[in-house]
């Protein structure tokens, strides 16, 4: 047995306190005179022995009331032993930080309530507990058992982070850490896990956890005054490519989750200079897309930053994007045999595009080097070893068009192709090559045409390539045939991946010389662009890749106003790309537009809060207790906090604690000993 506060147990000196009283009362006698002594005599020996025995009973019972007492305050415990050493009980507290906790309560931010529930649970606490405070963090500084002292200074430290985490993943965290202090250094004995959540449903998943039949579980599920909540989920836009003085439209949704239906929601719009206000109606539990039309009138980099006016949660009312209007875009066009040079004439037109011009032969994988567009220019053949040069322009978002010699070897193309998602080419043939369908709804065409002929006068194509093998939903045929095969298709994944299905030669005809040719050639070059994600969300697997950096270089840094950041970084094919899915990007980045920088300017990157937790559907009760059932936990109780923690009492059950019984003891004796003054005479 052992006591929490053991110094009590200097008070059993004052048990000589009763005794020496009544050996006092003992000696204390009276002498009376009566006629009849032998009678006499008789009756007081009878009554001195019951007083006797009175007396004894009396000493004994106020010995017990004082010994119960002093015991109740010096709170014994019995703890579990194992592998013949005491135990100690340990508390594994788990505070949901996440920003769904920065939720309105009855007394404040739910994670203010769980901050104060967590600490009335320590100081309910018995000294020779020990305590695992862990939050969404689960760092190496929460992986330590702590002082009554040293967990009330560790929850006060608790803020908001991005990290959701579910129910599971807590609890078998939790374990871990216990039973490598008992492995370690330490024997745990009773050990319980109180859970301090909203319980969002995101907050379960399929995790497994071991069956669990001694230990008590008391997930606390601190109840939202209201659960409506209002956030921008995504913005994208209607066209990729951004033109000076041209018009871009700006996607933006809106999701209410509330049963109300919204009317003029606020919306703000500022992108560098601009400066805009919106105005939204949205139905109770469904979204609004708003298209925002404007301009550009310069070119370079460009933040932008929508905001809406929420009352309830606000971590997710901010939403921002980058991206660049570029000076130019670097074009390399590779010449083969039957190469045509009105293809380079038609870009050296442009001043936006900077065009090199390589022959197959003196070409290099550093020529590569921040190409947005490759135009195969009337190659025969594609050796494999050329194909994969080019494999890795191809993962890195590069675009590549291509337009076959006059005398191909179709078996070498198909390798290339297959990576570009694009058909398998055959042989030639020359029947029904009148061009007959251009596809003006599809996104290439979109814009080119003020009206869209159905009677086209072109001339007929002699020569084309047939197409096999080949599952027709992996592309698009964007311009078609009398005979219904493709003349120019697209890969239906990679939208700028682009065959022509014939030969720019002048034996196979003379679409070179047709208005349709330089116009299909510009577009090719416009929607080649390597436009840079809008956003990235943290904690997410997306990468965003910087073109011109050279990874032997110093390190890239992400920098906002407040913020220095360093981030993971991968390599591929030549191409650097960030990562922010680490936790260290979790912990260290705010939402924000940030400079990407070295030992020059890189560019800008955009980065945004995952959404998951905007949508605020939250477990019931049974939900709760059902998940943590059928994971084999049997020692479940269950408690809300709905009123405000203050109105709240969690009870942490204490197996091993008897100071409640000593109380008990206690009293019992004291009422024994009134029984025994007032009744036996």
């Amino acid at each position: 047995m052992q006591f929490v506060y053991p110094e009590f147990l200097w008070a059993f000196l004052a048990l000589a306190i009763p005794v020496i009283i009544h050996l006092f009362n003992f000696r204390k006698y009276k002498t009376l005179y009566f006629s009849n002594l032998k009678f006499l005599q008789f009756i007081d020996e009878e009554t001195k022995a019951t007083k006797k025995l009175k007396h004894y009973l009396v000493l004994t019972l106020r010995i017990l009331i004082f010994s119960f007492a002093i015991l109740a305050f010096a709170q014994p415990i019995i703890a579990v032993k194992n592998n013949g050493q005491s135990a100690q009980p340990v508390i594994a507290i788990y505070i949901d930080n996440s920003f769904s906790m920065t939720a309105k309560g009855t007394e404040g931010e739910l994670i203010s309530e769980a901050r104060e529930t967590a600490k009335k649970i320590v100081d309910q606490a018995d000294l020779k507990t020990s305590f695992l405070v862990c939050t969404n963090l689960l760092s190496g500084v929460e992986k330590r058992l702590l002082t009554k002292a040293k967990a009330v200074e560790y929850i006060d430290k608790i803020e908001p982070t991005a990290i959701p985490r579910k129910m599971q993943e807590i609890i078998n965290w939790q374990r871990a850490v216990i039973e490598n202090e008992n492995k370690s250094q330490r024997s745990i004995g009773a050990q319980q896990y109180v859970l301090l959540s909203d319980f969002q449903k995101v907050a379960s998943s399929g995790k497994k956890l071991t069956p669990d039949e001694v230990n008590f579980y008391h997930p606390v599920q601190l109840v939202p005054q209201n659960t409506a909540n209002l956030f921008i989920d995504s913005v994208w836009f209607s066209s990729p490519i951004h033109k000076l003085n041209e018009n871009n439209e700006l996607n933006v949704r809106v999701i209410n989750k509330s049963d109300e239906n919204l009317s003029n929601v606020e919306l703000k719009f500022r992108l560098n200079d601009i400066k805009r206000d919106y105005f939204l109606d949205i139905q109770a539990n469904n979204s609004a897309t708003t298209i925002i039309n404007y301009s550009d009138a310069v070119k370079g980099i460009k933040n932008g930053t929508l905001t809406l006016n929420d009352q309830q949660l606000f971590w997710d009312d901010d939403f921002y994007f980058s991206y660049e209007v570029k000076d130019f875009s670097n074009l390399l066009i590779i010449d083969g045999p039957a190469a045509l040079s009105s293809v380079q004439l038609v870009y050296s037109l442009e001043k936006l595009y900077n065009v090199k011009t390589v022959s197959e032969n003196s070409f290099v994988q550093n020529d590569i080097k921040n190409v947005d567009l490759i135009v195969l220019n009337g190659l025969n053949e594609i050796t494999n070893g050329f194909s994969e040069q080019l494999n890795g322009f191809i993962q890195n978002g590069g675009s590549i068009a291509v337009f076959p010699g006059d005398k191909i070897n179709p078996s070498s193309y198909n390798n290339l192709l297959s990576k570009l998602e694009l058909p398998s080419i055959s042989g030639s043939y020359s029947q029904g090559l009148k061009v007959k369908k251009i596809q003006y709804k599809d996104l290439f065409f979109q814009g080119m045409f003020d009206k869209q002929k159905q009677d086209l006068n072109l001339m007929s194509i002699k020569k084309a390539y047939g197409i096999r093998g080949t599952n027709a939903a992996n592309y698009f045929s964007i311009i078609e045939l009398q005979n219904g095969e493709p003349l120019l298709v697209r890969s239906r994944k990679n939208a700028n991946h682009y065959l022509f299905c014939s030969s720019l030669s002048a034996d196979f005809g003379t679409f070179s010389s047709e208005s349709l040719f330089p116009a299909v050639l510009l577009r090719m070059a416009e929607l080649s662009q390597r436009n840079l994600p809008l956003f990235i969300t943290i904690g997410d697997e997306s990468k965003f890749p910087v073109f011109n950096y050279e990874a032997n270089e110093s390190p890239l840094h992400l920098k906002s106003k407040t913020v220095d950041f360093i981030p993971r970084t991968s390599n591929f094919d030549g191409t650097t790309f960030i990562l922010l899915n680490g936790m260290e990007a979790i912990e260290q980045l705010k939402a924000g537009n940030y400079s990407i920088t070295s030992d020059q300017e890189y560019g800008n990157i955009a980065v945004n809060y995952n959404r998951q937790e905007s949508q605020t559907t939250y477990l019931s009760k049974s939900e709760i207790t059902e998940v943590l059932s059928a994971a084999g936990l049997k020692n479940i109780a269950y408690s809300a906090i709905e009123n405000g923690q203050s109105m709240t009492n969690i009870d942490i059950k204490k197996p091993f604690e008897y100071w409640r019984l000593c109380l008990f003891l206690a009293l019992l004796f004291l009422t024994a000993e009134l029984l025994v003054l007032k009744f036996w005479k």
